[in-house]
């Protein structure tokens, strides 16, 4: 029996502690009136639109017209520029090829007031404009339009760089001509409604319509490039197959209820802790804090490799019932050290020997609750198993629910197996706490 160092628990504690007020309150710098986040808090969680209120709605291409994949794709990408150009980076947006649908959700705008979802959704919506302007300016000339591309394709060069080759029509073909003409050597910019999206220069005059837009590409941005190309090129309009708004207020008040639940959950459970189990729960109380803190950083951004986790209301759900969860692991291993002082150990190898024949019960249950988690994420994900029976519009929430509930697991066995045990063998190795009352034995 190998001893841990008593000031472990010292330690452990200070560190729980430290991480349960850095993951809620966070740490922020100032410069002027704009306030960086050096570590994100809990106030730095992206809240779902069931919670901060917003729209939904699914888009179909315009009558009966059959949008090929790449079709759809390209309309996604239409969407996708408006939601950023308006700000709106908080958004969930799937394509649906298969049905041909669209589907897109993203929450209010921070102290909206009046806000007119279908006004909102029809310009989302709208028929975009591909431009080639001469310059770098919204302004300027137009000297080709969307309609004049014939295609747009992400490729590489024989050197191993990526690249977007263009395609024009026969209209095309003579307009680029003169449009390279006049810039050459100077900017063709390319623009989607006001935004640009690229801002070549022309090396050369290109007579034959065909032209490589190259650069500093990666493979995911050449091909973000030429889908935002085609989008300009679409040959249909889209339309609102179903729309709806999420009030914030019913949102807000959801969320209070949620967080009056988890707190009085989580002083119900360390009561309860503490009064059935004295030393191990107070232990266990600790545990279960730094797993809560845990999961919270998981969310909100707080570890910078992470991005932060758009909550919903079922993320909250998993997130309560995660504290089920650790509070059930440290009862286990509690129970067992109580049956190991029945049989006469001491306290520190009854300690010991407790937590060495409850890890496996502790393992199985949680691994168990591994596997539906994950699966979960994997059947209701943004791109799932099941996407091309029952398409996208419905999956979020419960992707929501499984990922909390995930990342609660692990924090259990961050905090509840390893730290929390660690504690209990240095709280067992200090001799004013080896009396058997203090770790649910007789006195």
């Amino acid at each position: 029996m190998k001893r841990v160092p008593k000031f472990l628990f010292i330690i452990l504690a200070l560190l729980i502690a430290s991480l349960s007020v850095l993951s809620v309150v966070g740490v922020y710098s100032r410069t002027g009136d704009n306030q960086t986040a050096v570590i994100k808090g809990i106030k730095d969680i992206r809240w779902g639109i069931d919670i901060k209120g917003g729209v939904e709605a699914t888009f179909k291409p315009e009558g009966d017209y059959k949008a090929t994949e790449g079709e759809i794709e390209s309309a996604k990408a239409i969407i996708e520029t408006r939601l950023v150009a308006n700000n709106i980076t908080d958004y969930e947006l799937y394509a649906d090829a298969s049905n041909g649908r669209i589907i897109v959700r993203y929450p209010w705008k921070e102290d909206e007031k009046d806000f007119d979802p279908e006004k909102a959704i029809q310009e989302i919506s709208a028929t975009a404009e591909l431009t080639f302007k001469a310059g770098s300016t919204y302004e300027s000339e137009t000297l080709v339009d969307g309609s004049m591309v014939s295609k747009a394709e992400a490729g590489v060069d024989n050197a191993g760089n990526y690249l977007v080759s263009l395609e024009m029509n026969a209209e095309g073909t003579t307009a680029f001509a003169e449009a390279t003409e006049k810039q050459l050597n100077d900017v063709l910019s390319i623009w989607m409604d006001d935004v640009m999206i690229s801002s070549p220069t022309v090396n050369s005059v290109i007579s034959d319509g065909k032209s490589q837009i190259t650069g500093d590409f990666t493979a995911e941005e050449a091909n973000d490039l030429a889908t935002k190309i085609n989008a300009g090129a679409l040959p249909f309009k889209l339309e609102t197959v179903s729309f709806g708004s999420v009030s914030p207020t019913l949102g807000s008040n959801s969320l209070s209820s949620m967080a009056i639940a988890g707190a009085i959950a989580m002083v119900l459970v360390s009561l309860f802790l503490i009064i059935f189990y004295r030393l191990p729960g107070f232990i266990s109380v600790i545990a279960l804090c730094g797993q809560m803190a845990l999961t919270i950083a998981s969310i909100s951004g707080f570890f910078p490799v992470f991005n932060s986790f758009t909550m919903t209301l079922p993320g909250i759900a998993g997130l309560i019932l995660s504290i089920g969860i650790g509070c059930d692991a440290n009862i286990i291993t509690a129970e067992r050290i109580k049956e190991e002082l029945r049989t006469g150990k001491s306290v520190e190898r009854a300690v010991y020997k407790g937590c060495q024949n409850s890890l496996w019960a502790i393992v199985d249950g949680n691994m168990t609750i591994v596997i539906v988690s994950v699966i979960l994420m994997l059947v209701f994900g943004p791109s799932n198993i099941l996407s091309r029976f029952f398409g996208l519009s419905t999956t979020g929430a419960i992707y929501s629910f499984g990922y909390t509930l995930l990342m609660g697991v692990i924090s259990n066995f961050i905090m509840g197996v390893l730290c929390g045990r660690t504690m209990f063998k240095a709280c067992s190795g200090i001799k004013s706490l080896r009396k058997n009352w203090l770790w649910g034995g007789k006195k």
